[in-house]
């Protein structure tokens, strides 16, 4: 499953037909399945029922969203919502263990250790809270001078909480103000340092971040000192970090979306050890020792195809035929130890989509099952025990990989889904707008 922040980039078409949906309520109709050989159509599957709701009522008793996805630790889930601040809930039985009011939470997830939860607010502040009971151990505001600030996920890599602030900026302002990256020491918020950057992640004692430049940078959290820098391909780009894979970090370099390279870099140095093109292309995935990523096929012309990389050499172990021939969208992959997954969704009128998903052989690209649905998706995600789950603007499905059955489906909200599911311990954890439902894996 991935993580806070991993979730797939959504296209122009996705984006306007979630919006549409929240308006005008699109309805979902009965799902058609096409195996390999041809299938007849299928019903809905049928809903599952879970073995517990948490339900998080708003000022009007009806129901509201996440802000960010839960946060797992230590048998407990971490739930931000919209209005009423954050919840810690027993994973395992759903009862609420405590609550924070935390007027004014902004989104993104919160960092938690074994002692306490860190969390962005109002003003540019961070708060630790104690995980025994929530009870607030100290509150900072790094950024109180900031304009309106805007937070993303806070972070935490040893006795060092990262978070990123951004200054309010009109969507025509030429000269938009940078994020500005805030590191406090873990006991008491004291200031260790700030940087001009936006923070993508902390892994294995490195902050990799964006600044101003847009190449990928990574520092040292405890003193904020650059450990290696990334530079761009060309003038207008950005660099970007999408998965780890065999010890390796990859990301995508030049102008994402129309013509840029998928790169391999050595996590520790930042030194290059392949590349590939990758115009048009979607979010990488990594699973196992392949990355997966869509582009046009050499020779080809702008038919889109999945192509899967020896994680380790870069060499392209297989191209899948084309399957379509619109640049200007981003399908999703989902890949576990047995395959790939790519979902992708067009229409032929602005009422009318259509979903498809195709599943392949991870060493072969053998095509093993496709599916189609008559409703737009915007997400998938591989969990264990042979399932699938692909987000629709109404329902997350739950396929088998290796069929390509749909099993059955959860509600994930009237208008637009909720972050990917979080699967641990056994269980997995789906969120919606009136909150949050566990099944059993």
């Amino acid at each position: 499953m991935r993580t806070p922040g991993g979730q797939q980039e959504i296209g122009r078409r996705q984006a306007l037909k979630l919006a549409t949906g929240a308006v005008g309520g699109l309805a979902i109709t009965t799902s058609a399945c096409t195996v390999l050989g041809g299938a007849p159509e299928e019903a809905k599957p049928p809903i599952r029922k879970p073995l517990w709701t948490f339900v998080l009522p708003d000022k009007d008793g009806i129901g509201q969203v996440l802000d960010g996805p839960p946060v797992h630790h230590d048998g407990v889930l971490y739930v931000r919502s919209k209005e009423d601040g954050l919840y810690a809930i027993d994973a395992v039985t759903g009862r609420r263990r405590w609550h924070a009011p935390l007027a004014g939470a902004l989104p993104g997830a919160p960092a938690v250790t074994s002692q306490a939860v860190f969390v962005a607010t109002d003003g540019g502040a961070v708060q630790a809270l104690r995980t025994a009971d929530g009870e607030q151990m100290w509150h900072q505001a790094p950024g109180r001078r900031l304009s309106k600030p805007g937070a993303g996920a806070v972070w935490v890599s040893g006795s060092v909480a990262m978070v990123s602030f951004l200054p309010f900026t009109y969507d025509d302002d030429p000269d938009p103000p940078s994020s500005v990256l805030y590191a406090l020491d873990t006991r008491n918020g004291d200031l260790l340092w700030r940087a001009y950057a936006s923070l993508l992640e902390v892994r294995d004692g490195l902050a990799y971040v964006t600044p101003p430049d847009e190449s990928l940078t990574a520092l040292d959290p405890r003193t904020g000192v650059v450990r290696w820098s990334a530079p761009l391909e060309k003038p207008g780009g950005r660099c970007t970090l999408d998965a780890f894979a065999e010890g390796l970090l990859f990301g995508r370099n030049g102008n994402v979306g129309i013509g840029s390279k998928l790169v391999a870099y050595d996590p520790r140095t930042g030194a290059v050890r392949w590349t590939a093109p990758a115009a048009h292309a979607s979010v990488p995935v990594a699973s196992g020792d392949t990355v997966y990523i869509s582009a046009p096929g050499r020779g080809s012309g702008d038919e889109q195809r999945l192509q899967a990389f020896d994680a380790t050499s870069g060499k392209r172990r297989w191209t899948a035929p084309a399957f379509s021939t619109t640049l200007n969208e981003s399908p999703t992959i989902a890949a576990d130890r047995d395959g790939a997954y790519l979902s992708w969704s067009e229409d032929s009128s602005f009422d009318e989509d259509r979903t498809t998903l195709r599943a392949y052989a991870a060493r072969t690209g053998h095509e093993r099952w496709r599916s189609e649905r008559p409703d737009s998706s915007y997400a998938a995600d591989a969990a264990p025990g042979n399932r699938l789950f692909i987000s629709y603007l109404e329902d997350w499905y739950c396929h088998d990989t290796r069929t390509g059955k749909a099993r059955w489906r959860v509600s994930a909200g009237e208008s637009t889904s909720g972050p990917p599911p979080l699967a641990a311990d056994g269980l997995l954890y789906f969120a919606s707008d009136r909150g949050i439902h566990a099944l059993r894996l």
